[in-house]
């Protein structure tokens, strides 16, 4: 799949999101993050199993 995004529309979310992130995590696919598609929306997901925070750019 391939999509479409200006830096400036993903940037801010994702530097939110990985502001969940822990810099040393336990489970290494922690210090990931997930991205869906949605029609024209990007859904950017991270957790640290205690917080989790989801943001969308278009």
């Amino acid at each position: 799949m391939q999509f479409i995004v200006s830096r400036e529309n993903l940037l801010k979310p994702l530097q939110q999101v990985c502001g969940v992130l822990s810099s040393r995590p336990n489970i290494p696919v922690l210090n990931n993050v997930l991205l869906q598609i949605s029609g024209d929306r990007l859904t950017i997901t991270g957790t640290d199993l205690e917080v989790e925070l989801s943001t969308q750019a278009q």
